[in-house]
C-alpha cells in the first residue's frame, strides 16, 4: 500500500505539471485509480486462503459436539450389543448431528448482518459456499470414522446404518438448507423446531413395528436416494439464487 501511495502522489505531480490544470487532474485521478486497482488485484485471496480465512470464523465447538454425539452413539451401540431399539434410535442422534450446522449457517441472518456481507468484497454466495464446503468436509470425515468403526467393529449392519442413521440425517439436512434459503423463514428457532418435529415423527415410525417392517429395505434405500437428490437440489438452488432468496443486493459481485 505504501508503494501505491507513492505512485498516486507521483501521478498527481505528473498531472499537475501538464498543460491545463483540469485535464491534468483528471489524468492524475485516472492513473491513481488504475494503480489502486492493480494493488487490489494483487491482494485478492486465493481459493485456499479464502477457505482458511472462513474456517477461522467457524466455531470449532460445533464440530466437537458433532464428534461427541457420534462417539457416545458408538459407545452405546457397543455396550448394548446393538439392540434393536438402540439401533433405531440412531435416527435421533443423526438428526441432532445434522441440526448442529444451523448455528453457524444461520448466524449471519440471526445477527442481521446480511447487508454487511453483501457489501464485502466476496459475495454472499461465495461465503456460504465456503462454509458449506467446510462443514461438508468436517462432517464427511466424522461420518467416515464413525461408519468404519461401527461396521468393522460389528456393532451395526450396513443396511441398518443406511436406513436408521443416514436417512434421518439427510432429511434433517434438507430441512436445514430449505429453511436457510427461504425468504419467508427468518428464525433459526423455527428451523430447529422443524428438525425436532421431524425427529419425533421418525421416532414414532421406529416405535411402530408394523409400519417399520411394512417398508422393505429397497424402499428405504430409494427414500434415502431421493432425499439425497433433494438435498443436492436445495443447496444448488439456494446457492444459485442466494441474493434473490435472501433479498440481499451485492455491491461488489
Amino acid at each position: 500500500m505504501r508503494q501505491t501511495d507513492r505512485q498516486i502522489k507521483r501521478n498527481l505531480a505528473v498531472g499537475a505539471g501538464g498543460p491545463g490544470e483540469t485535464c491534468g487532474l483528471q489524468k492524475a485521478v485516472q492513473r491513481s485509480r488504475q494503480a489502486l486497482s492493480e494493488c487490489e488485484k494483487q491482494g485478492v485471496l486465493s481459493q485456499r486462503e479464502f477457505l482458511f480465512q472462513q474456517s477461522r470464523y467457524i466455531k470449532k465447538q460445533w464440530w466437537l459436539l458433532q464428534g461427541t454425539i457420534l462417539a457416545v452413539l458408538w459407545i452405546t451401540l457397543g455396550l448394548t450389543h446393538s439392540g434393536c431399539y438402540t439401533q433405531r434410535y440412531m435416527g435421533i442422534a443423526s438428526s441432532l448431528f445434522g441440526a448442529l450446522v444451523l448455528p453457524e449457517l444461520w448466524k449471519n441472518r440471526s445477527a442481521g448482518a446480511m447487508e454487511i456481507e453483501g457489501a464485502a468484497f466476496f459475495s454472499l454466495r461465495q461465503i456460504y459456499a465456503a462454509r458449506i464446503f467446510l462443514f461438508a468436509l468436517a462432517d464427511f470425515a466424522l461420518l467416515c470414522v464413525f461408519s468404519l468403526g461401527a461396521l468393522f467393529g460389528g456393532v451395526v449392519a450396513v443396511g441398518d446404518l443406511l436406513v436408521q442413521f443416514f436417512l434421518p440425517y439427510v432429511v434433517t439436512c434438507c430441512i436445514c438448507f430449505k429453511t436457510l434459503y427461504s425468504p419467508r423463514i427468518d428464525s433459526e428457532a423455527f428451523a430447529l423446531f422443524l428438525c425436532v418435529v421431524w425427529s419425533l415423527v421418525w421416532l414414532m415410525i421406529l416405535s411402530n413395528e408394523k409400519i417399520y417392517h411394512a417398508v422393505s429395505l429397497p424402499v428405504w434405500l430409494t427414500m434415502l436416494g431421493a432425499a439425497s437428490v433433494y438435498l443436492g437440489y436445495c443447496v444448488w438452488r439456494g446457492q444459485r439464487d442466494c441474493e434473490n432468496l435472501l433479498e440481499v443486493k451485492p455491491l461488489w459481485n
